[in-house]
């Protein structure tokens, strides 16, 4: 079954859904010395952190930022574990469930969106181990910074919550 945004969806995912974290010294300073697995969700981030000296468990990037293409990285891409995953915009498909629960149980692996990955995020809280840390860019803004917890995939379950099914 996959899910549909609704409007309330799209209001609730507009806001930060967890920390906002502003330019690489704050990232660099959330970030030192947590060793649990990192997930990235987007393009841009997902190519900062490595830059930067990070190893995300799992990166999930679909070829576009703010809607325009890019090309994926290729430190996103080489020596990494690769799964391909179909997912339109404004949606979560039935198979993202699977892809990134196997692709997060899989160290140094991404996952390249044909489609949109912005609703991903909420499949990586759900599918990541607790304790690990969720990254997602927040346009204009910065980088959001989600801690998988009990609290973390509470919320996310009540996003899920406010969108549609379809079979």
């Amino acid at each position: 079954m996959s899910l549909k945004a609704t409007e309330e969806t799209r209001r609730i995912v507009k806001k930060p859904l967890g920390i906002l974290l502003r330019g690489e010294s704050e990232i660099r300073s959330f970030l030192k010395g947590f060793n649990g697995p990192l997930i990235t969700v987007g393009d841009i981030v997902s190519e900062s952190l490595v830059q930067m000296g990070f190893e995300p468990r799992l990166c999930i990037v679909d070829g576009k930022t703010m809607r325009k293409p890019i090309i994926v990285a290729e430190c996103l891409k080489s020596g990494r574990r690769i799964f391909l995953l179909t997912n339109p915009p404004g949606t979560i498909s039935k198979d993202s469930w699977n892809v990134v629960k196997e692709a997060v149980s899989s160290p140094n692996s991404t996952i390249i969106v044909d489609g949109e990955e912005d609703l991903l995020t909420l499949v990586a809280v759900q599918s990541a181990p607790e304790g690990s840390l969720v990254l997602y860019g927040q346009p204009g803004e910065g980088v959001v910074a989600i801690r998988v917890d009990e609290s973390s995939r509470k919320m996310v379950s009540e996003i899920l919550g406010t969108m549609t099914s379809n079979v």
